[in-house]
């Protein structure tokens, strides 16, 4: 009778642990995949020049010499644009047939970058660049992965349902309300963008005066 009331408790966990590893598991594919563009970018990183950074640097924002120094307003447009430009990518991938598996290589993408910047910041600035990267770059950067990664998981799954429509089935879903929501769904991401370049641009406010490159 104890095993029964042990073992009940620790079942009841597993199945619980098994579904929302169902419900999650495409997001850990992505946020994956983002891993592995970091690693990827960090030891592109440790090779690469800063004139190659600076050539980056409107869609990974590597600048660090105009991203201590200039307006702060102007930290966050930046932040807040390369970001934009990814949405917009995943955006317009999850409203084609075929875009959901390429919408899988937006967070390769993201994690790249960040990967970049890292390994370029260690090995030009040694300590220096790790904490810089900790204490400007990683708050934002790692709210704004989570919700690229997210995003990519909508487009990819609205991708896959634009595919079931074609199928010689009925539509169980109604087309305008699917893109309905998908659009508000990415809005309320992009939103979420806004917040992680808000909190860049309040790490700089705190940190940047620290570093000069």
């Amino acid at each position: 009778m104890k095993n029964i009331v042990v073992s009940d408790p620790v079942s009841r966990k597993i199945a619980a642990g098994r579904a929302e590893l169902k419900k999650n598991g495409l997001f850990i594919v992505f946020c994956v995949i983002l891993f592995a563009g970091i690693v990827c970018g960090a030891v592109n990183g440790s090779l690469a020049g800063k004139s190659l950074m600076e050539r980056l640097d409107m869609i990974f924002l590597t600048n660090f010499d105009l991203r201590c120094s200039r307006g702060y307003l102007a930290s966050f447009a930046a932040s807040f644009g390369s970001e934009v430009l990814l949405m917009i990518t995943v955006l317009l991938l999850g409203l084609s047939l075929w875009g959901g598996f390429l919408a899988a290589a937006v967070p390769f993408v993201k994690g790249y970058g960040y990967g970049l910047t890292s390994g370029f910041l260690y090995c030009a600035y040694g300590a220096k660049g790790v904490f810089y990267n900790i204490l400007i770059i990683l708050p934002g950067m790692f709210i704004s992965s989570a919700v690229i990664s997210a995003a990519s998981v909508y487009s990819f799954r609205n991708s896959l349902r634009f595919v079931q429509n074609f199928r010689h089935q009925a539509v169980r879903d109604d087309p305008c309300r699917q893109i309905r929501k998908y659009l508000l769904e990415m809005l309320w991401l992009l939103l979420l963008c806004a917040g992680a370049s808000l909190v860049d641009m309040l790490c700089s406010i705190c940190f940047s005066w620290i570093f000069h490159f």
